[in-house]
């Protein structure tokens, strides 16, 4: 259930990174989770505030080098101002990174998660000796959905809002060239 706020964010980044592929965007929002499976005895090692950030960090140097990857392969096709393709890739870098940070600062709001383990303390700051953190949504049933469900209508709503207006643009573009052909 926690996963749906975190989808909600990743459909509404959609309106606010539209060249973003919207597959990216919600694996952006997902990596520590996904990561939580091959680490799985180890929360610190994903979701604690120090591990973030190193994940983060990485998630935007991959970016930054599968960026200029392509941009050498489209290089050979044609010249570009490799200036201004280098700062597109800082910015897709920055904007999977914000994505990916933003998973962090969601299970802080939520966690501890005692509505579904009564046992659960929190997201840690550094490693599992460390202190763990949390501003608690999760620890009644109504904060749980209440987060839950509405971050992600509200993700939903804003991507269905930006998808409808992206095709009434397309509409519009549409009629006029028909217009003057």
């Amino acid at each position: 259930m926690p996963a749906l706020a975190h989808f909600g964010i990743g459909l509404a980044a959609k309106r606010f990174f539209p060249k973003i592929p919207l597959w990216a965007l919600l694996v952006s929002v997902m990596f520590l989770d996904l990561l939580s499976f091959i680490f799985i005895f180890t929360l610190w090692s994903t979701h604690g505030l120090l591990m973030a950030v190193v994940w983060t960090v990485i998630v935007m140097c991959i970016t930054i080098l599968f960026g200029h990857y392509k941009n050498s392969k489209k290089q050979q096709d044609k010249k570009r101002d490799s200036t201004l393709w280098g700062m597109k890739i800082l910015q897709l870098s920055i904007s999977i990174g914000f994505l990916v940070f933003s998973h962090w600062v969601l299970d802080f709001i939520g966690w501890p998660m005692s509505v579904g383990d009564p046992n659960a303390t929190g997201t840690p700051l550094l490693f599992d000796d460390s202190i763990w953190i949390g501003l608690g949504v999760y620890t009644t049933w109504f904060g749980a959905l209440t987060m839950d469900l509405g971050v992600f209508i509200a993700g939903l709503a804003i991507y269905l809002h930006h998808i409808n207006k992206i095709k009434k643009i397309k509409i519009y573009d549409e009629i006029k060239t028909d217009n003057f052909s």
